[in-house]
């Protein structure tokens, strides 16, 4: 991807051509935040990952996915002994499928465990899974 920035604000794009975005220093950075922003690509990175791998160990382990949805969060944080860092991350993902709710919770802690994102932010923050099943 490439940022080209001037002031408080550029536009990001992906070599993809795909990813097109306005983005701009958050407002709790002192910016005026109204488009994108690092910790949000962050977390869209999470739940693209996230779900890139569920779907992959799902079909290796051929465990049908009717649907699923994955929602991340990211908290930016400073303080004194860690300046500007990713404190934390949150997924939320709500599986549905015709498997038992064991196994497709065993599916999604290990997603947890292989998703490349969550395993590069569990570095410097904590990423929390939240889980629901519904048979479908």
């Amino acid at each position: 991807a490439t940022v080209s920035w001037s002031g408080w604000g550029g536009e990001v794009k992906g070599a993809s051509g795909k990813l097109n975005a306005p983005t701009a220093t958050q407002v709790e950075l002192g910016g005026p935040g109204q488009a994108t922003n690092p910790e949000e690509l962050l977390a869209a990175a999470l739940a693209n990952c996230y779900t890139s791998t569920i779907t992959s160990l799902a079909r290796a382990r051929n465990i049908p996915l009717t649907r699923l949805e994955t929602t991340a969060r990211t908290r930016l944080a400073w303080d004194e002994t860690k300046p500007h860092h990713i404190a934390a991350g949150a997924l939320t993902v709500s599986l549905v499928t015709p498997e038992d709710e064991a196994s497709a919770r065993r599916l999604a802690d290990d997603a947890r465990r292989h998703c490349p994102i969550c395993n590069a932010l569990g570095v410097t923050a904590e990423v929390s899974l939240a889980v629901t099943v519904k048979a479908g």
